[in-house]
């Protein structure tokens, strides 16, 4: 998406007064109100920087203030339906004593000046593998629909209007595999109050940088991720040693990374300095909205392996991730080009328009 860095600058000062409580600054002369809501959609923030906007005393033309109303009013529904949802799934699971551990959106809400700020698309929990087809008894008997079981680390339900619920096996997929050492036993780093269990500070926030940090690598993460940070950071404050959690990502290799999500972080909403790299890492979070696009996703994949590395590596992945979707494969390794030749037979029957919209980006590359 492309925007003027004008907007872009704005709709950041318009998240930061929102989560202080200040009063925004008014508009820049010239700015494209239009485009200030599409990049703010872009990033799933538009409902705040409509607050935002609105405390400023801004004027919006009917049509784009309609639009952007509607959106506010649609964070505010989903907010109360998936916090009632989430009350539910809580008091479900443990009626039957299974452990789930919630991950993510639905624990930051709180943090927020109004949750509703927190938007969110589903309710990611954790739990143990082998009460898989028990959690689908329990999700199907509260009225979800599965939407997709067995089929990858994380089963899909889904129940109107808004609700959708992702329960994970595992934290990490096989291509996120180097940030499994950070998280050997993800249960014995957390404690359990009622059947639902939760992480320790200090693995919330490694977590929550992991997790930003793998959609960063895949294309990129949006604003939403660093305002996450932020208030995560000053609701913990002095209580998260910070170089003990750089420390556990130097292990993996992604120190400087790590540092540099949390000092973006401070640059756009706390009293962080400005550098060079980090206004080169703002550019690429800038254009790839929420989750990312498959257009970053390929470009960073050529800066890093060049066009036949990155085109060899999706066609061949190594044994560990291989491994990791067929597990047959821990007792037949042998078998590894044959299992190659199965993915590559079944992969354009999967994920079609992610695939399509993967082979499309590499060929602008």
């Amino acid at each position: 998406m492309e925007f003027t860095h004008t907007t872009s600058e704005y709709l950041i000062s318009l998240l930061r007064s929102a989560l202080d409580g200040a009063i925004p600054p008014a508009a820049p002369e010239g700015l494209s109100l239009s485009e200030l809501f599409r990049l703010a959609k872009f990033h799933s923030v538009a409902n705040v920087a409509y607050y935002a906007l609105e405390r400023a005393g801004a004027v919006l033309p009917a049509e784009l203030k309609k639009q952007w109303a509607e959106l506010r009013d649609k964070a505010i529904i989903a907010d109360i339906t998936f916090q009632a949802d989430y009350e539910e799934l809580c008091g479900a699971f443990a009626e039957q004593g299974i452990r789930m551990l919630p991950l993510k959106g639905i624990l930051l809400k709180p943090l927020y000046p109004q949750s509703d700020y927190r938007t969110m698309s589903d309710i990611d929990i954790l739990i143990d593998p082998e009460n898989a087809e028990r959690v689908k008894a329990v999700m199907e008997g509260l009225g979800y629909e599965t939407a997709d079981f067995g089929h990858n680390i994380h089963d899909v339900y889904h129940r109107p209007p808004v609700t959708g619920i992702e329960v994970h096996r595992k934290l990490f997929e096989a291509d996120e595999l180097r940030f499994e050492p950070i998280f050997p036993d993800p249960w014995a780093m957390c404690s359990a109050s009622g059947g639902v269990w939760s992480f320790t500070e200090e693995a919330f926030f490694a977590f929550l940088l992991a997790h930003g940090m793998k959609h960063y690598e895949q294309g990129g993460t949006g604003i939403r991720t660093f305002m996450d940070i932020c208030l995560y950071r000053r609701h913990c404050g002095a209580r998260l040693d910070l170089e003990r959690i750089y420390g556990m990502f130097e292990r993996i290799g992604q120190r400087q990374l790590c540092e540099d999500f949390v000092a973006l972080s401070g640059m756009w909403f706390g009293d962080g300095e400005r550098t060079e790299a980090l206004s080169e890492m703002e550019r690429y979070i800038l254009s790839g909205g929420t989750y990312g696009t498959f257009s970053n996703h390929v470009a960073r994949g050529i800066k890093q392996k060049g066009r036949a590395g990155y085109i060899r590596d999706k066609l061949f992945p190594n044994f560990q991730t291989m491994r990791y979707r067929y597990p047959v494969l821990n007792k037949a390794p042998v078998l590894l080009p044959v299992f190659w030749g199965v993915r590559i037979v079944t992969k354009p029957f999967v994920n079609r328009r992610q695939n399509a919209a993967k082979i499309k980006a590499l060929m602008k590359k």
